[in-house]
């Protein structure tokens, strides 16, 4: 479990020291807009719906169902983590 706990603290770490280097090196924006801090997020970039919500696109899965997915995921998950916590100890 210890080093379990250290693997942890060293990928935040080595996360935390990325993102820094990524935001002094401007990697990740889009070239040729500069908006400042807030060109990372995609609805800053002019006519951003053509690249990410393309018209062509239809999902054949209902809303709902997406939803009621997303939560029996995260039910199961719950669960998988309460077994393996049992386990652990």
């Amino acid at each position: 479990m210890r080093i379990v706990c250290t693997a942890g603290i060293v990928i935040f770490l080595a996360a935390i020291g990325i993102a820094v280097y990524m935001m002094a090196n401007n990697m990740g924006q889009a070239p040729g807009i500069d908006f400042g801090p807030g060109q990372y997020y995609y609805t800053d970039i002019p006519g951003w719906q053509k690249y990410f919500l393309p018209d062509h696109y239809d999902n054949p899965v209902p809303l709902s169902i997406l939803i009621v997915l997303f939560f029996a995921w995260g039910f199961l998950m719950y669960r998988l983590w309460a077994y393996l916590d049992r386990k652990m100890k």
